[in-house]
């Protein structure tokens, strides 16, 4: 790679304009999902040591912030393209995405 073609992958806006929401997602995951996580964590350990049962609805909370956070790690990682919440609908975020496929994978 000759030092032109570097100079244009750098001012390719493409990869600029991905950096917001990579450190909006960033920050989501470090100061907001994962202290959630953490409080459903505790609360379902809390109702199952005193209940013998886990609380369903946060049950399917926890679902979704878990499939959430897994799809953070993959647009974070260049696994994944799909834009999620705040920049897309909160029930479409925690959809379970598919990592792309590799460079070299034609289905």
């Amino acid at each position: 790679m000759n030092p032109e073609d570097i100079k244009h992958n750098i001012r390719n806006m493409d990869t600029w304009e991905r950096a917001v929401p990579m450190l909006v997602y960033f920050l989501a995951y470090h100061f907001i999902v994962q202290i959630i996580l953490l409080a459903v964590l505790l609360v379902q350990f809390c109702a199952q040591l005193l209940f013998q049962k886990r609380l369903e609805h946060l049950y399917n909370f926890s679902i979704d912030i878990s499939n959430y956070g897994r799809n953070i790690w993959l647009f974070l990682t260049y696994t994944s393209d799909r834009r999620l919440f705040p920049f897309a609908d909160w029930s479409e975020s925690c959809l379970l995405e598919e990592p792309l496929p590799q460079h070299g994978d034609h289905n």
